[in-house]
Parts: C-alpha cells; sequence; structure tokens
C-alpha cells in the first residue's frame, strides 16, 4: 500500500506551483506538470544539471539585472529607475547568493558586493576623495562598496552630483563582479564531472545549502530582530526587507525542490527522489512548503511572524543535518555563509 509519504512526494506540485511564483526568479515559476518518476541522478548529474538549471540561470540574472543598473546610473542620477534598477539587482543577488558555492567563494564575492551593515561615514569618505577607476576602486575597504552602499547612495532625498558619480563607478564594479561570477559558473557548466570531482562539489553544494539557511535565520533575521533598532534590518534603507528575505528563500527553495525541469533533474529532492530516498523527499517537501508560507508571511513589524519564520528555518536546518546527510554520506562544513 502506498505510504501517506509517498503520496506527499508524488502529489506535491500544487503547492510548489503556486508558491515558486510569489518567491522566484519567473524563470523558475513555470507551471508544473503532474509528477509520474523521478530518474535516478548519480552525483555527476546532480552536479551538471545543478549548475545548468539553478546556479547558471540565478547567475544570467544577476549579470543582467547588475548591467541595467550600471547603464542606468551612467545615463545620470534619476532616483526612480535607478533605485528600481537597484532593488533588481539586489534580489537577484538575494537569489543566487542564497546557496554560495564555487566563483562566489573563490572570488569572496558578498564581501566584494554585499558588505553588511552599511557603513555611512566609509561611503562618504569615498564620495568626498572618490577612486579614479574601477581599478583603484579595489583599493578601498568593502564597507564603502558594493549593493549596500549604492542603496545608502540612492536613498539619499536628494544625491549630490559627488553621490552620483560615485554611485555610478560602484554600479560599473557591481556589473563587471557579476559578469566574472556568471563567466565562472558557465565554465564549471561546460566541464566534464567525474564521480571524483562531483562529489567534492556535491558535499560543498549541499554544506552551503546549510549555511544559507543559517545565514537567513541568524544574520538577517534574528541577529537585527534582538538588536531592536530598525535601521539593522537587512535592505532596510530602502525599505526592502521583506522582499530581500524572500528572494533568500526563493534561492534556497528552487535549490531544494526546483520548479520545471530543474525539480527532478537538478534539485537536492530530485538527487533523493531519484535515489529512492521517499521517506526523507517527502519530509523536505513537508518542511519546505510549511517554511515557504512562514516567510511569505514574516514581516520586521511583527515579531511573531520573524519568530514563527526562524524557528521553521531551524527546523528545516535540522533535517537537513540530522536525517539527509547521513543518508547522503556528506558532512556539513563551515564557511562565510555561516551566522556570526
Amino acid at each position: 500500500m502506498e505510504s501517506a509519504a509517498v503520496r506527499l512526494l508524488i502529489d506535491r506540485r500544487r503547492w510548489l506551483a503556486l508558491g515558486a511564483g510569489v518567491l522566484c526568479h519567473a524563470a523558475w515559476a513555470a507551471p508544473l506538470p503532474p509528477r509520474i518518476a523521478s530518474p535516478a541522478l548519480t552525483q555527476s548529474d546532480f552536479v551538471r544539471n545543478g549548475l545548468q538549471l539553478h546556479f547558471v540561470p540565478a547567475a544570467q540574472a544577476f549579470a543582467q539585472s547588475t548591467a541595467a543598473l550600471r547603464d542606468q546610473l551612467a545615463a545620470g542620477c534619476g532616483l526612480q529607475p535607478a533605485r528600481a534598477a537597484w532593488r533588481t539587482a539586489m534580489l537577484d543577488w538575494e537569489r543566487l547568493s542564497a546557496v554560495s558555492v564555487g566563483p562566489l567563494l573563490e572570488r569572496r564575492s558578498a564581501r566584494t558586493l554585499d558588505f553588511w551593515p552599511t557603513r555611512p561615514a566609509m561611503v562618504s569618505a569615498a564620495v568626498q576623495a572618490p577612486p579614479a577607476d574601477a581599478a583603484a576602486l579595489e583599493q578601498l575597504g568593502a564597507p564603502a562598496k558594493g549593493l549596500p552602499a549604492l542603496e545608502w547612495l540612492l536613498w539619499q532625498r536628494a544625491p549630490d552630483a559627488a553621490q552620483c558619480a560615485y554611485a555610478a563607478l560602484l554600479a560599473e564594479a557591481s556589473a563587471s563582479e557579476a559578469q566574472a561570477i556568471l563567466a565562472d559558473f558557465q565554465a564549471l557548466a561546460q566541464q566534464t564531472w567525474t564521480p571524483e570531482t562531483a562529489l567534492t562539489v556535491f558535499h560543498e553544494w549541499f554544506s552551503q545549502a546549510v549555511g544559507g539557511f543559517e545565514q537567513l535565520r541568524w544574520k538577517k533575521m534574528g541577529k537585527p530582530a534582538r538588536s531592536g533598532r530598525a535601521s539593522d534590518w537587512p535592505r532596510a534603507t530602502s525599505g526592502n526587507t521583506r522582499a530581500a528575505w524572500q528572494a533568500a528563500w526563493g534561492g534556497l527553495q528552487h535549490f531544494l525542490v526546483g520548479t520545471g525541469r530543474a525539480q527532478e533533474e537538478g534539485s537536492l529532492n530530485g538527487y533523493l527522489a531519484g535515489d529512492n530516498q521517499l521517506e526523507l523527499s517527502a519530509q523536505l517537501e513537508s518542511a519546505v512548503a510549511q517554511l515557504h508560507t512562514r516567510m511569505q508571511a514574516a514581516d520586521p513589524a511583527r515579531g511573531t511572524t520573524v519568530t514563527a519564520a526562524m524557528q521553521t528555518l531551524a527546523k528545516t536546518k535540522q533535517l537537513m543535518e540530522d536525517k539527509i546527510a547521513p543518508e547522503l554520506k556528506t558532512m556539513v562544513g563551515f564557511s562565510e555563509s555561516d551566522g556570526d
């Protein structure tokens, strides 16, 4: 007789098709057909498909949105279009970096693009003595650069010419970094993955996904909540805290359960199902469904909703560490993606 867990596995599409459209990038939110079977995946398959169906598309979206932001600021400092372009780039970054692997780690892209909390004094000092070009910008400290510094500049009431010029320089540097990230992910996607090389990457990806849960739970939710200062929430200057949380969750969600072809061929859950780990697959889907609801509701203005989301993030992280990791014979390490 078919178990409830297996029925949940087969019938899961309803919540996923509805939820993905809210949190994931549009390319990750296509309507899903009923599932019939899951193909068996080797770790080489999972890594190759994960690159092609998750990381490369996310890096492409970020490269495109940072290029649009660069072009917008190069043409002038019109605040409304510049702010809209920044928001799109920021959300694409949240999705891409939710599971921070490969080039993102090797390039230390989070430090380059997303040093946070913002240090307004350092940004102001850079505005007053700006570097001559993007190459000279590399000599400045990370707190004066990246998306948070751009946010602080663009949400000034009336940025002056010097602030606009520095914002344009930051946008140019961000677009260059995004293009480099994309090129590196595309190169990885073209590699031939052997069982040995894929195993190392598989361990890294799993560990970084667990780290992504902790990054979202503690650094982006718990730590700011504990401070009691509204300005400590991520993206608070622009009023995009909730949107940023949901985008980060969208990146994690897509890595875990995917949409479209990625659902069965390029997600962790697809790998579990293809490995005949149906009970664990069903548990993961149930946890993701509950977490999806909690993340949609999480609002920094309503503390109980943040607490509920944090608790469910911790519960799902525990499932990954205590049940899924042993079955997949992988270990959870630590990196810059972990909370502090």
